[in-house]
């Protein structure tokens, strides 16, 4: 799992960096999204996951 949100954080840097050089709000936004999905959206579906399984 720390792999996992060590690659979305460098696709957030890298993302977020060409996006604002190129000012593309769209690769910005997709940035967020991985930033937010590696810190946020790992955890509350991995909780999903154990409330479905029973544990």
């Amino acid at each position: 799992m720390p792999l996992v949100q060590i690659i979305l954080f460098i696709a957030f840097a890298v993302l977020t960096t060409i996006g604002y050089k190129k000012n593309n709000r769209n690769l910005m936004l997709l940035g967020a999204i991985a930033i937010s999905f590696a810190f946020v959206g790992l955890d509350f579906l991995m909780g999903v996951d154990e409330g479905l399984s029973g544990r």
